[in-house]
């Protein structure tokens, strides 16, 4: 039996105002089955932002602070049991979640930051690539993750948002240590389509009303896009963020390699 294909929400957006930006997410998560489709009763759910370094939230590089916040407060108002975090590329991760406005916003919804520093090696023999990962003490310990991406391209695989966001939930020095022995884009981009597997987040939500185009991560320029999106498939809302752009999905290593 040929399976279903994966739904993916799409929602305008114009501004980051946070009751815009509450409407929003509060249709696109209807538009999945609602907050409660993502967790049961009593469930700990992790919040995983995007904070790639200690910037402001107009630079773009992180998920702005309005959208984590209303995904936040959707699924506590639900009953989820929440926390958040992420491991940067650089700075340490309440240094960086403070500067993108991302601790504020958690701090306003007693939400706690998770422990991003201290790892524990888990085994995945399923993987194509990787066979093990040390992982965040924190993300392991979740019942489940959402992952709040962000909409940008990216210098070594094109794009980044849900299937590379995922990244962060390897301590920070040992991140480094992959991008120095998976330099090729392909090799690093199966190791990412392993980690999502063995991390496969509840839902995705794709941070696209101001992207990011050019020399990202970081480098790049804003591009106002005006857009959400929501999906339980990491690269089936990668493929539509690449279409989104112009990109054709093929030219995205995590892409082409998910589809072989």
């Amino acid at each position: 039996m040929k399976p279903s294909p994966s739904r993916v929400a799409l929602v305008r957006c114009n501004h980051y105002e946070q009751d815009a930006v509450n409407e929003a997410v509060g249709c696109g998560l209807t538009l999945l089955g609602g907050p409660q489709a993502f967790f049961k009763p009593g469930e700990h759910l992790l919040l995983k932002p995007n904070l790639l370094a200690a910037d402001p939230p107009e630079k773009n590089t992180a998920t702005h602070p309005a959208v984590f916040q209303a995904v936040a407060r959707h699924l506590q108002e639900a009953g989820a049991r929440l926390s958040y975090g992420d491991s940067p590329a650089a700075h340490r991760p309440l240094t960086a979640a403070r500067k993108a406005g991302i601790a504020d916003a958690a701090e306003a919804l007693n939400i706690p930051l998770a422990d991003f520093t201290s790892g524990k090696t888990v085994s995945f023999p399923e993987g194509n690539l990787i066979k093990q990962f040390t992982i965040a003490q924190d993300v392991l310990a979740a019942d489940g993750i959402i992952n709040i991406c962000k909409m940008k391209t990216h210098a070594l695989t094109r794009l980044t948002g849900a299937v590379k966001n995922m990244f962060g939930c390897i301590p920070g020095v040992l991140k480094a240590e992959f991008h120095a022995r998976l330099q090729n884009e392909d090799l690093f981009s199966q190791m990412l389509l392993d980690l999502n597997r063995l991390l496969p987040p509840r839902l995705n939500v794709m941070d696209g009303i101001i992207g990011m185009e050019g020399n990202g991560p970081r480098n790049g320029s804003p591009r106002p896009v005006h857009v959400l999106l929501f999906s339980t498939d990491p690269v089936a809302l990668d493929a539509t963020a690449a279409r989104i752009m112009n990109l054709d999905p093929d030219l995205v290593p995590t892409l082409a390699w998910a589809k072989k």
